[in-house]
């Protein structure tokens, strides 16, 4: 007899990894979330319908992503791309970036015909969101332990409410130029120097 949590990610086969770039977060995310990413998609559309309110739901969208980069992968997957530490971590940015803006276009065109006139909100939208996908990635790596998902220190949680709360936007800006120096330290620790 399979578990509920079994069931659910059977049920979500037709997700497949190379429709998300091969990327493992996006995979498994999509397919442990899925009832999540539903209603989230029924949210967006009923945040489109208001005038204003539909690139802040893409937004907000975009920071609950970050929580697809909680889980650490096996070792092994790491170091399937044979990839040193730094080029590792640019794939894994633009793959977020990637998956993040296909799923996401249909929702912001959508906003852009409902209500033209906040068309110059994607100005906004775009490299915030960008930041906030970089974000999660980095944050991921620099507490990187081979199999073992570790909780979040509280200065990682400060920096996903950064990117909510704007007052304490500095402060995820700055940890995340740190969390990029430091993620690659990390993987350097874990990856063989294939370049």
């Amino acid at each position: 007899m399979s578990s509920p949590r079994a069931r659910r990610l059977h049920t979500a086969r037709w997700i497949r990894p190379e429709l998300l770039a091969g990327s493992p977060e996006w995979t498994v995310g999509l397919r442990r979330h899925l009832t999540a990413v539903w209603f989230a998609a029924g949210g967006l559309i009923l945040c489109i319908l208001l005038p204003g309110a539909g690139f802040p739901g893409l937004y907000v969208a975009a920071v609950a992503v970050g929580a697809f980069y909680h889980d650490c992968e096996p070792l092994e997957v790491l170091r399937l791309p044979e990839m040193n530490a730094s080029r590792l971590l640019v794939r894994k940015v633009l793959t977020a970036w990637r998956n993040y803006f296909l799923l996401t276009a249909p929702f912001a065109l959508l906003a852009i015909v409902a209500h033209p006139r906040t068309a110059w909100m994607a100005v906004a939208w775009a490299p915030l969101t960008a930041l906030a996908l970089l974000y999660a990635v980095v944050a991921k790596y620099v507490r990187y332990v081979p199999e073992n998902s570790t909780r979040r220190p509280v200065a990682e949680r400060l920096g996903i409410a950064g990117f909510l709360i704007p007052i304490l936007l500095p402060l995820s800006l700055c940890l995340t130029v740190s969390y990029a120096l430091r993620a690659e330290r990390n993987l350097n620790r874990y990856l063989d120097d294939y370049d």
